[in-house]
């Protein structure tokens, strides 16, 4: 398969551990959200498969990004960096197996941070199979301390972290900011259909930034009959490969 068609396919056909933790649409949503600009250098912490840097590099027409993927888990990290070469991104990567409770980057410091961290604390919900899965969706490997630590040691003054997580946590998720001197500065709600609860929010935080944050109007997935909604598709094209729901 050429590059073109790779993007062309993308998000079908990535590399994912056969066993482990496999991205779901959070991961697209995350990287349709961040925004960036020319020459910029970030990380993606607990990068997976890539799926998040990956659906950012596809979505923008910006340059020269420079993004270290940091994964504590080997098959993921390997799969992240074949769909990197496959998608012809290789140049735009560094990958670090590390946790990101030790990770230190010796350059200056970075412009963002992508972040889908573990969303559950241990003993909270449906337990996943497999240790790969676990650490992906529980605080075991990783808190979100840790992530929001790492994030803010590696950001700049006046940097920008992106995080996907769950509206039930976000008092959770800004109190850890607000301890880190992350100011949230936008917040979008995502809902899988008119009406109902949302389960997914997705925030931008800057670090060191002022009081002000711009909450924007609800992003709905799903029609009344299950087609991805327009809105949905303008926000994030890459959705189009599941247009149905549970397609």
């Amino acid at each position: 398969m050429t590059v073109a068609e790779a993007r062309s396919f993308f998000p079908r056909g990535l590399a994912q551990p056969e066993n482990g933790y496999r991205f779901s649409l959070d991961s697209l949503l995350l990287g349709s959200f961040a925004r960036v600009k020319r020459g910029w250098r970030g990380a993606d912490l607990g990068c997976g498969s890539g799926a998040v840097s990956l659906a950012l590099l596809l979505g923008t027409d910006v340059e020269n990004l420079g993004i270290t993927g940091v994964e504590l888990d080997e098959e993921a990290l390997n799969c992240a960096k074949k769909n990197a070469e496959q998608l012809g991104f290789k140049d735009c990567f560094h990958f670090v197996s590390q946790d990101v409770s030790a990770f230190r980057d010796g350059e200056q410091q970075m412009d963002f941070v992508l972040m889908n961290p573990p969303y559950r604390e241990p003993d909270r919900g449906r337990v996943s199979r497999g240790d790969a899965r676990s650490q992906a969706r529980f605080e075991a490997a990783g808190t979100l301390s840790d992530f929001i630590g790492c994030a803010a040691r590696l950001l700049k003054s006046r940097g920008r972290l992106f995080v996907v997580f769950l509206p039930e946590r976000l008092q959770a998720l800004f109190r850890e900011l607000e301890r880190h001197r992350l100011a949230a500065k936008r917040l979008l709600m995502v809902h899988g259909k008119a009406g109902v609860e949302s389960k997914i929010v997705l925030v931008e935080a800057v670090k060191d930034g002022g009081e002000g944050l711009t909450v924007m109007p609800p992003l709905v997935l799903y029609d009344a009959d299950g087609a991805m909604t327009p809105a949905a598709l303008e926000f994030c094209p890459h959705l189009a490969c599941n247009a149905r729901e549970g397609a």
